[in-house]
């Protein structure tokens, strides 16, 4: 088992706090290089919820929780735990108790891929959690597994740092070392929309402010 520190790999934490505007469709949308948004199984348990932090890792067994509650001790206020749970739906990974824990030490959300349960209680919290599923059958606890390695976490990749960004629509995994970068897009892209919006106001049809007649042609 490893335990990593990815303090070095985070962005300015001015950064990452700044991700807490922006959509998760907006950052997804000016990434370049692949896909970073995860499967729209990770799903929100909250509704109205959002969430921005760096991402701690955590990998382990189908069904076991161990190192989730070793991630909590080493993660640091605003992180989000990012949980590679196989995609496991037979036991939950999480429930009240370990995301009480991570609100009560100000952690800024869990991602799990696989289940969580107790999810009336996590609602009655109000901490940002998104998951695969729902199951109450109880995990073991084993504790095979690393934090703060690579993983997979809804078939995206996820590195220890990395920005999660996280809302109703989903969640969209923000490279470490092009967060600043993606944020000055984000904010530009925010700014187009907000002069699209005006102009539609004004009568002009979104075929006409994307060009798409171009694309038409092509086809």
């Amino acid at each position: 088992m490893e335990y990593d520190d990815c303090s070095a790999d985070c962005p300015d934490s001015s950064v990452v706090e700044a991700f807490a505007e922006i959509p998760s469709a907006v950052a997804s949308d000016v990434i370049e290089g692949g896909r970073r948004t995860m499967a729209a199984d990770i799903s929100p348990v909250c509704p109205d919820v959002r969430m921005a932090g760096s991402a701690v890792t955590v990998e382990v067994q189908a069904g076991d929780n161990l190192l989730i509650h070793k991630a909590i001790t080493l993660a640091e206020p605003d992180d989000i735990l990012v949980i590679d749970g196989q995609e496991y739906m037979g036991a939950a990974l999480a429930g009240e108790m370990i995301c009480y824990a991570c609100k009560v030490h100000d952690l800024a959300g869990l991602v799990v891929d696989g289940a969580v349960r107790d999810r009336a209680e996590i609602r009655e919290l109000g901490f940002p959690v998104y998951a695969r599923g729902f199951q109450p059958e109880g995990p073991s606890k084993g504790g095979a597994g690393s934090v703060n390695d690579p993983i997979s976490c809804g078939g995206v990749g996820v590195e220890p740092g990395d920005v999660i960004v996280g809302d109703e629509d989903g969640v969209t995994v923000v490279p470490a070392d092009s967060a600043e970068d993606i944020l000055r897009a984000s904010r530009e892209k925010l700014e187009q929309e907000a002069n699209a919006r005006e102009a539609i106001s004004n009568g002009t049809y979104p075929m006409e402010i994307g060009g798409y007649d171009e694309l038409l042609e092509e086809n």
